[in-house]
């Protein structure tokens, strides 16, 4: 397949193209699913041939795109506005001058961070009710807000930003905000990536596409957690343990407390956490694509170029002292860069067991009977 990256950098509504655009790179995310979620960012190179002023200036919006796998459509990859502007000669013969001029620009959660929130009582509420109320005291956009499973205390009103108080409910609901290309914030309930692969499964990453040389996986003990105190109430706690976990690894501790308000909400939370963290996985944190490979398939193309937090990836194939078996896992964060001749993202993610939540007799429509049950499936058994 032939693909033109083509970009496209809009500034304050005008247009850079073809020459004008030297280098362009993007991060979206975070890097681990423990992490809390940042701002993306874009550092942009543009190229002045002509001695004129471009104009940029600090907050004006900026919003990047590549050609798709058609070569006929565009794809939004960044949406934001410019932190930084700097300017540099390049080339000056007297009648020839060329300026380079970089740009930094952020994404919408950034105006978060910036942005005072909590000064007004809050009820007890649900955490997205909660993240929504935040959020509706920002001039962001909005994107999806998943139905919250946790309720939270009210909260006094107190002056804070708004980036660590949706971090601080979507983390104690081992949930997460997030941004769009488009420029909106969202909150990923704790079952989104289960109804993510439940609609689409894994998309599966042909190895041949992959840069070898920089594959890494990573098993942390700071990721193991087999007995857990969760705190709830204002000063309440429940406990749980993995016995065979303690009994492979020793006891590893850990304490959190929350604002949940309720002693089932906060059983259901420590039990989730033992469910992920009783065990290190493997994870990959850096999987460079080569989306220019001429050799790349459509579908594969524009689902890179469309990647979005929590994308569940799949890779079979691997270096066996990668990861001796076909990776699942779901995308934390990623880096997009390109030039006109170039093009790779790198995705960072995590092992689908820290994301992935066993289902639950209140999660099955009451509806369902046996016949309807798959055929393959297993019983697992926890201690």
């Amino acid at each position: 397949m032939t693909w033109t990256i083509s970009p496209t950098i809009t500034v304050n509504g005008t247009a850079y193209v073809n020459n004008a655009v030297g280098a362009v790179s993007i991060d979206y995310g975070r890097t681990a699913v423990w992490d809390p979620q940042k701002a993306s960012y874009a550092n942009i190179k543009l190229v002045n041939t002509n001695n004129t002023s471009f104009g940029i200036d600090i907050n004006n919006s900026v919003v990047v795109k590549v050609r798709d796998a058609t070569n006929t459509a565009d794809i939004t990859v960044f949406t934001g506005v410019v932190t930084s502007v700097a300017n540099e000669v390049g080339v000056n013969t007297g009648s020839t001058i060329i300026t380079y001029i970089t740009i930094t620009a952020v994404g919408p959660i950034t105006v978060l961070s910036r942005t005072q929130s909590g000064l007004v009582d809050y009820p007890s509420e649900n955490e997205s009710a909660r993240i929504s109320r935040i959020l509706a005291e920002t001039p962001v956009s909005l994107d999806t807000i998943d139905t919250g499973t946790y309720t939270l205390l009210a909260r006094t009103a107190k002056p804070a930003d708004a980036l660590s108080l949706c971090n601080a409910y979507a983390n104690t609901a081992t949930g997460c905000i997030y941004e769009t290309t488009e420029g909106k914030v969202g909150y990923a309930s704790e079952l989104r990536r289960n109804q993510d692969v439940a609609a689409t499964g894994y998309f599966s990453i042909n190895p041949t596409f992959i840069n070898g040389t920089n594959l890494r996986s990573q098993t942390n003990q700071g990721d193991v957690i087999n007995n857990v105190k969760i705190g709830y109430n204002a000063g309440s706690y429940v406990s749980v343990i993995s016995t065979a976990s303690t009994a492979a690894y020793g006891t590893i501790g850990g304490t959190l407390d929350t604002d949940i308000n309720n002693d089932l909400d906060a059983t259901t939370l420590a039990g989730i956490y033992i469910g992920m963290r009783a065990y290190p996985k493997v994870s990959l944190s850096a999987v460079e694509v080569r989306i220019d490979d001429p050799d790349m398939d459509a579908t594969t193309l524009n689902k890179m170029l469309n990647t979005y937090f929590g994308l569940p990836v799949s890779l079979a194939g691997l270096p066996l002292s990668i990861t001796p078996t076909t990776y699942e896992g779901f995308v934390e964060g990623w880096n997009l860069s390109f030039s006109q001749l170039s093009a790779k993202i790198t995705l960072r993610t995590t092992e689908k067991t820290y994301s992935y939540r066993s289902t639950q007799w209140e999660d099955v429509a009451p509806a369902l009977i046996w016949s309807a049950v798959g055929a393959a499936l297993t019983w697992n058994t926890y201690d």
